[in-house]
C-alpha cells in the first residue's frame, strides 16, 4: 500500500513539472550555426518576389496626394477654404511633382483669392533666380534716372513762347518791308520803327489766334521754321538776281515773299502732325550750318561777283533744310541735343577766324581763302563731333505719335502721303510711249504720294 502511494505522488509531480510554461524572459539560447538552413518556399512561388511598398515609394506618395487633393476639392466646393488649403498644402508636400501637385497649386491659388491672401512663394519650388544687376562702383558718379517722354499739350507754355517768337519775326519782317517804302532815299528810316512796332504787336496778339487752332509746340515750330528759312532764301535770292543793283528794299521784299510762302508750306506740313520738336531743331541746325557753310565756301572761291556768296548760301541752306526734313523723323534728336550740336559746329566754324588778324594780307586773297577753307572744314568737323558727343543724350525722348505711312513711289527722294520725306533707292523705269516717241529708260529722282 505504501509503495502504491509513493508511485502516484511521483507520477503527479512529473506531470505538473512538464505543464509549467517556459520563462519568456529567460536567457536566449544561441542559434546553432550548423543548424538547418532557411525554410524552402512553397512550390509555385516566384524566385524574385516584388518588395512591399515602403514609405518613400513615389507611386504610393502620388496616390496619397491624389486622395488629399480630391478631399481638398470637396472642401473647397463646400466653401471650407481653410481646411481645403491645409489638405492641398499637405498633398503638395507629399508629392511635389505630378498631376496631384498641379491640382494642389491651383486650389491654393483659388483659396488665397477667396481669402484675399497674396500668393506666397511655393515651398516646393523656391525661386532660384540670380540678381544680375551690376554693382555700382562707389567711385563712379551715379547716372541720373531716365526722363520719360513728355506728351505735348496744345496751348502749353512752350507753344505760346514759340508762337510769340515766330509771330514777332514774321510780322516784324512784314512791317519793315512796308516801312522801307516810306522814304525813297532812306528806306531804313521807316523800316526800323515800323518793323519794331509790328513785331511787338504780332508777338503779343498772334499767339491768341494760334491758340484757337489748338496746335502743339512742334506744329508751331514747324510752321515758324518754314517761315524763317523761307525768308532767308527769299532775301538771298533777291540779292542774287540783281547784279550791282540790289538794295535793302529789294532784299526785304524778297524775304517777305519767301517768308510768306514758307509760312504756308510749314502750316501745311504741321497739319499732318508728323514733325516733333527735335525734328524741327535738326532742320534748323542743318539749314543754319548750310547757310554759313555756303558763305565760307564763297570766301574760299573768292568769286568775281559778290552775288555768288548769296548763291552759295542758297544752295547750302536748301541742302541743309532738305537733309533735315528727310533725316528728322528717322533719327533721335531733341532740342537739348541739337543745341549742343549747333554750339560745337559754330565753335568749329568760328575758330579759324581767330587767325585772320594774324594772317591778314591787304594785297592778296590768300588769307581769306585759308580762313574760308578752315572754317568750312571746322563746320563739318564740329557737326560730326557734336553728333558723336551727344549720341547717348535723351535717347528715346524724340517720340513720334502716329505710325509712319510708307507709300511713296520708288525714287531717290520720296514724299509719303503723311507729308514725310525720305531717301529711297535708285530705280530704273521704262518710259511711257505717250511721253517719248522711242522706247527708253528713266531714273525717278523725286516722287510722291498725296
Amino acid at each position: 500500500m505504501l509503495a502504491r502511494t509513493t508511485l502516484a505522488i511521483l507520477i503527479a509531480a512529473i506531470s505538473v513539472a512538464s505543464a509549467q510554461p517556459a520563462d519568456p524572459y529567460g536567457p536566449a539560447q544561441p542559434a546553432d550555426p550548423y543548424g538547418p538552413g532557411p525554410t524552402p518556399a512553397p512550390a509555385g512561388t516566384p524566385s524574385n518576389p516584388t518588395p512591399a511598398p515602403g514609405p518613400d515609394d513615389p507611386v504610393l506618395a502620388e496616390q496619397i496626394a491624389l486622395d488629399l487633393v480630391m478631399r481638398a476639392q470637396q472642401l473647397f466646393d463646400a466653401r471650407v477654404f481653410v481646411d481645403a488649403k491645409q489638405l492641398a498644402v499637405e498633398a503638395l508636400v507629399k508629392s511635389p511633382k505630378g498631376a496631384a501637385a498641379e491640382h494642389a497649386r491651383f486650389l491654393i491659388k483659388l483659396v488665397n483669392k477667396q481669402l484675399g491672401i497674396t500668393d506666397a512663394p511655393d515651398p516646393t519650388n523656391p525661386d532660384v533666380s540670380v540678381d544680375v544687376t551690376p554693382i555700382q562702383d562707389p567711385a563712379q558718379p551715379v547716372a541720373p534716372p531716365a526722363i520719360p517722354p513728355q506728351p505735348e499739350v496744345p496751348g502749353a507754355s512752350g507753344a505760346r513762347t514759340a508762337a510769340r517768337v515766330h509771330g514777332a519775326l514774321y510780322t516784324g519782317l512784314l512791317g519793315a518791308t512796308i516801312g522801307s517804302f516810306f522814304s525813297e532815299k532812306t528806306p531804313v528810316a521807316g523800316a526800323v520803327p515800323v518793323g519794331i512796332a509790328t513785331g511787338l504787336v504780332g508777338g503779343l496778339y498772334l499767339p491768341r489766334l494760334i491758340e484757337k487752332r489748338e496746335w502743339t509746340e512742334a506744329q508751331i515750330r514747324t510752321t515758324g521754321s518754314g517761315s524763317v528759312w523761307g525768308g532767308v532764301l527769299g532775301g538771298l535770292f533777291a540779292d542774287a538776281v540783281g547784279v550791282d543793283s540790289t538794295g535793302a528794299r529789294h532784299v526785304l521784299v524778297g524775304a517777305s515773299i519767301g517768308s510768306t510762302m514758307g509760312l504756308l508750306g510749314g502750316a501745311a506740313l504741321a497739319s499732318t502732325q508728323r514733325m516733333t520738336r527735335g525734328d524741327v531743331a535738326l532742320v534748323d541746325t542743318l539749314a543754319g550750318v548750310g547757310a554759313v557753310g555756303g558763305l565760307t565756301m564763297g570766301m574760299l572761291m573768292q568769286p568775281a561777283e559778290g552775288e555768288a556768296y548769296s548763291v552759295n548760301a542758297i544752295l547750302g541752306t536748301a541742302a541743309g533744310f532738305a537733309v533735315g526734313m528727310v533725316a528728322g523723323p528717322q533719327t533721335n534728336t531733341t532740342q537739348r541735343r541739337m543745341l549742343r550740336v549747333a554750339g560745337v559746329a559754330a565753335a568749329g566754324g568760328a575758330a579759324p577766324f581767330l587767325l585772320y588778324a594774324a594772317i591778314y594780307d591787304r594785297d592778296g586773297n590768300a588769307d581769306e581763302r585759308a580762313v574760308g577753307a578752315l572754317s568750312s572744314i571746322g563746320l563739318v568737323a564740329g557737326l560730326y563731333v557734336g553728333f558723336r558727343m551727344t549720341a547717348n543724350l535723351d535717347v528715346g525722348l524724340d517720340v513720334h505719335g502716329a505710325p509712319q505711312v510708307e507709300d511713296a513711289p520708288a525714287a531717290i527722294v520720296g514724299r509719303h502721303s503723311d507729308g514725310r520725306w525720305s531717301l529711297g533707292a535708285l530705280s530704273i523705269t521704262t518710259l511711257s510711249p505717250e511721253l517719248a516717241p522711242q522706247p527708253g529708260l528713266a531714273i525717278p529722282f523725286v516722287a510722291g504720294a498725296f
